[in-house]
């Protein structure tokens, strides 16, 4: 028993001591710096960035146009109803099969053609 409890202190004394013996890049996580912790989140690893989505998003819209439009980590079918072009989000639609209360304002780039179903 006391030897096993000399062997934790040990370790426990060791660590920090370890920690400042090694370079950031060895061991990022023992001196708390580097990139933040991964989501374990499934929906996570799939979902995409800010700059994917501008990438594949589109250019810009006009009334009628059919859409994918994100909502609630689902693209969902939708028709541009209202652009205006000084504002922010020009792009103002409405989710097919959804009620009016659901209509959003987004950037052209957040909608993706219909016929482009990811």
């Amino acid at each position: 028993m006391l030897r096993a409890v000399a062997t934790v202190a040990a370790v426990l004394c060791a660590t920090p001591a370890a920690a400042q013996s090694l370079s950031p890049m060895q061991a990022p996580g023992l001196l708390g710096i580097g990139p933040p912790p991964l989501s374990s989140a499934p929906g996570d690893a799939t979902r995409e960035s800010e700059e994917q989505m501008r990438a594949t998003g589109l250019k810009d819209c006009k009334v009628g146009d059919r859409v994918l439009a994100k909502y609630e980590d689902r693209w969902i079918s939708a028709q541009v109803i209202a652009v205006d072009p000084a504002v922010l989000n020009p792009c103002t639609v409405h989710l097919i099969g959804r009620p009016p209360s659901t209509d959003s304002s987004v950037p052209a780039w957040k909608l993706r053609a219909e016929d482009a179903r990811p």
